[in-house]
């Protein structure tokens, strides 16, 4: 009602909380100030219904003991996930309607245009690539795309969907940590609602990511998290900039809301150039 908010977003959080959809429909009829969010639910019921369906399937997923069976358990979930829904899979916000991902998936790569990110076709990780949305809406842009995923289901939906597509690559990551990949061999490096997972499955995680994304990142180059974590803004603002000193990152953008449609915050660190070695005499 104050605009802080898309009206996916909010029904989103509505069904993220376990109502189901004809509970939520109830609610609104209820509210007469809500009518507006009304409508959208019910042209939407469609959508809230497979949201509804995916929320049940995660249901199981909770606090896990270990770092290892917490990505162990992310794996199993979005597996699971991108069965019932893979645009909601990726995107709960987008109720499984592949038009809203797309508009959604159009604001995040203008973003990145409008920060200069994508000019001289750059070479670009998408870390937790989902089902290939992101990754093949950056295609034409870059020299090539790598998508990373913990999820063999979501690495099989993001080969389907992006078959054909020139400099495009998808491989499974271990969850623990990006080894295995060029040093200095990427501009870019994309974190689309991956730190979230990272954070819950332990804080030592988190820190390795961006540890090894300042080995993979040419002097320079940039890596853009979008959505920290789900703790709070404040939390991951305080947080964020020191780990992002410890591995060599500046913070250009620390937090801030970009997208009309998407209620994310963006984290926007530069792999500092490291100083050239004293000449010896």
């Amino acid at each position: 009602m104050a605009g802080g908010i898309s009206a996916p977003v909010a029904l989103m959080r509505l069904a993220l909380t376990g109502l189901p959809v004809e509970a939520i429909i109830a609610a609104l009829e209820a509210e007469g100030r809500l009518a507006p969010l009304l409508a959208v639910a019910r042209q939407r019921r469609a959508g809230l219904r497979r949201l509804e369906a995916m929320v049940r399937s995660g249901a199981e997923h909770g606090a896990e003991p270990s770092p290892e069976a917490a990505v162990m358990a992310n794996r199993a979930m979005f597996d699971r996930l991108v069965q019932v829904s893979p645009e909601a899979s990726v995107a709960a916000y987008s109720l499984g309607d592949p038009a809203l991902l797309d508009a959604a998936t159009g604001e995040v790569v203008a973003w990145l245009r409008g920060l200069g990110l994508l000019e001289c076709r750059p070479r670009i990780l998408d870390l937790g690539c989902g089902i290939g949305r992101i990754a093949k809406a950056l295609a034409p842009h870059a020299s090539r795309v790598l998508g990373l995923d913990v999820s063999p289901g979501m690495i099989d939906a993001a080969r389907a969907r992006c078959q054909g597509t020139p400099g495009l690559d998808f491989t499974l990551t271990s969850g623990h940590d990006l080894e295995g990949l060029e040093a200095a061999g990427f501009d870019l490096m994309l974190a689309v609602d991956v730190f979230p997972y990272l954070l819950q499955a332990g804080r030592t995680l988190a820190d390795r990511h961006v540890r090894d994304a300042g080995r993979l990142l040419r002097p320079g180059g940039s890596l853009v998290i979008l959505n920290f974590s789900y703790r709070g803004i404040e939390e991951d603002r305080a947080d964020l900039p020191d780990i992002a000193e410890r591995h060599g990152f500046a913070v250009l953008r620390n937090g801030t809301r970009e997208f009309p449609l998407w209620d994310a915050h963006a984290f926007w660190l530069r792999r500092v150039a490291e100083e050239a070695s004293p000449t010896a005499p």
